[in-house]
């Protein structure tokens, strides 16, 4: 019976999404609100935020970076890590940051107001001493220390921005960033330059009015979530997702954006796992799991010729801390149109299918 509701719950998320959400629209366009990017802690329309920051492809041996974060938990089966809460829902943030030097990185928790602090206009978003975002858009400075790697970095966002959702309710989008910085390990340090993905996003939640977690039941039942971010030179970049709630597809995308340009979204996009590793990966709150070894993603054209063909290779530890499950980083081998390629990227997976 469970399994049901949340299938008809799916369904009629999925509508009410696609119903009021006009990213479709925003293609081709230059960002245009730079004012969104706030912290928003004492809102009462958005009940939780995420801050993004993607590296796909660094020297060895990073190979990845990332900072995701969530500031308020989303009433979602998928991201609420109930077990890891260190204050109530609204109040929490959590934040997953590292490269592959650092693994297993640094997974951590904070309560709003205390080690998690931030001003109202967005110029300071701060992880108690691990992890600091200072600046505003178009230009941002982020510093850490994560699980053994310094990270330093210098972000200046383009114009050209990718909406995942765009709705009054839900506002959702990466901005296409040139990034600069060190990485430091073991007395060694790197510096690097090129693309990576800025994120944020907000969203109203239960716990605007609900000061104690859900049960797994009530949740928004967002059971399969997967993300990958590639460059396919050096001035393009993709950016590959594919969501399933109550275990129906809720949308498969791929959206490729350029140094020079604002963006297009592919509407006929296939995802699949084409094998999962031998041993599910362990999780702090006693679900293991099943997790790619290789994965692959094929984006046609409005004509219906294959554009992109992208098999990933996922040759790096899992690292913990995206909601309930793992990032990490991937090789890949592509045909992007007509020519073969090879690369790195950047993968988000969590699988809660079973969790019931």
């Amino acid at each position: 019976m469970r399994a049901i509701a949340a299938r008809a719950l799916g369904a009629g998320l999925g509508s009410a999404i696609r119903l009021f959400d006009s990213a479709d629209g925003s293609d081709g366009k230059p960002f245009s609100e730079p004012d969104i990017l706030r912290p928003r802690v004492d809102s009462r329309r958005f009940g939780w935020v995420h801050y993004g920051v993607m590296i796909p492809d660094l020297p060895e041996p990073h190979r990845f970076f990332s900072m995701m974060s969530l500031v308020g938990a989303t009433g979602s089966l998928a991201f609420d890590n109930d077990d890891a809460l260190v204050a109530p829902p609204r109040r929490n943030a959590s934040v997953v940051a590292g490269t592959a030097a650092s693994h297993p990185a640094h997974f951590g928790n904070y309560a709003v107001g205390d080690t998690f602090v931030s001003s109202p206009d967005g110029s300071l978003v701060q992880f108690g001493d691990d992890v600091r975002l200072t600046g505003r858009f178009p230009r941002y400075e982020l510093v850490g220390r994560l699980g053994g790697v310094d990270v330093a970095l210098t972000l200046t966002n383009t114009p050209t921005v990718s909406w995942f959702f765009r709705s009054p309710v839900y506002k959702h989008f990466g901005l296409l960033t040139e990034y600069e910085g060190t990485f430091t390990c073991d007395g060694h340090t790197i510096a690097a330059e090129g693309l990576c993905s800025f994120e944020y996003g907000a969203m109203p939640s239960p716990y605007l009015v609900r000061s104690t977690p859900l049960s797994p039941a009530a949740k928004v039942p967002l059971d399969l979530f997967v993300y990958q971010i590639a460059d396919l030179d050096a001035d393009t970049q993709i950016l590959l997702s594919h969501y399933t709630i109550g275990g129906r597809p809720l949308m498969t995308t791929a959206i490729l954006r350029t140094r020079t340009g604002y963006g297009t979204r592919f509407r006929d996009v296939k995802f699949d796992v084409l094998e999962l590793r031998d041993e599910p990966e362990p999780t702090p709150y006693g679900i293991p799991m099943p997790v790619p070894r290789r994965t692959r993603f094929l984006v046609k054209d409005s004509g219906g010729r294959p554009w992109l063909d992208l098999e990933a290779t996922m040759d790096t530890p899992f690292t913990f801390g995206l909601g309930t499950g793992f990032v990490t980083g991937f090789a890949y081998s592509a045909t992007w149109r007509g020519t073969g390629i090879t690369g790195r990227g950047y993968f988000e997976y969590i699988d809660r299918r079973s969790a019931g």
